[in-house]
């Protein structure tokens, strides 16, 4: 269950729909990676990129201590469906703080609890070291627009320096660091998210356009 599944899955299904690329492409943390694997596999599908706080592809090798924090999520969430099964994970779920709207978090927290759902979080964390080898076969997007979006607020050290390389896969991209967002809050707390909506919204305008970023 790596990137070139999970990129396979997504360009399947959209045949499937009769859905015509090529697509604008949005991804937040690991579905970044996927992006970046989807780019590389299926080239002329990809119109545009936006990289949510995304990991960088080289993040096992230069990233310091990525590789022993990947080990020990990989540790973690093999626990998920066991602990899902018997109820803990619900439990659990209680706990944990959210920016999202109480409704939206109630639901998010219902699904995350169940065995399917961490046994489908296990396999993406397993995968996930071979995603990041299969992305690395992304080297350019040419002049297609790219925005990378980049959550400042407790950053991994040289974090920052390897989004601007990502950033540099295209000549025509735009790198946007978030001071005061942390990776979960562009996705999930409704100020710093707006900068994720708009970075879509951007990289749409500029496909539609023609124009550069």
């Amino acid at each position: 269950h790596d990137g070139a599944a999970i990129a396979t899955d997504l360009h399947t299904l959209l045949m499937a729909a009769k859905i015509d690329g090529p697509y604008v492409l949005a991804g937040h943390s690991s579905g970044g990676v996927y992006v970046q694997v989807f780019a590389a596999m299926y080239p002329d599908d990809v119109a545009g990129i936006v990289l949510l706080d995304s990991q960088p592809s080289d993040a096992l090798e230069n990233l310091p201590g990525y590789a022993g924090e990947y080990s020990a999520i990989r540790s973690t969430y093999a626990l998920g469906p066991s602990l899902a099964r018997v109820g803990l994970m619900r439990l659990l779920y209680v706990l944990v703080p959210s920016d999202l709207p109480p409704e939206a978090w109630a639901e998010a927290r219902a699904s995350m609890s169940t065995a399917t759902h961490n046994r489908g979080v296990r396999d993406d964390v397993v995968g996930l070291k071979a995603a990041l080898a299969q992305a690395q076969a992304l080297t350019t997007l040419g002049d297609r627009p790219l925005i990378v979006v980049t959550a400042a607020e407790d950053a991994h050290e040289r974090w920052l320096p390897l989004q601007e390389k990502m950033a540099a896969l295209s000549t025509d991209s735009i790198h946007r660091v978030i001071p005061d967002a942390t990776h979960t809050s562009l996705i999930e707390d409704r100020g710093d998210s707006e900068n994720s909506i708009q970075a879509i919204l951007d990289v749409v305008a500029a496909v539609r356009s023609g124009a550069p970023l």
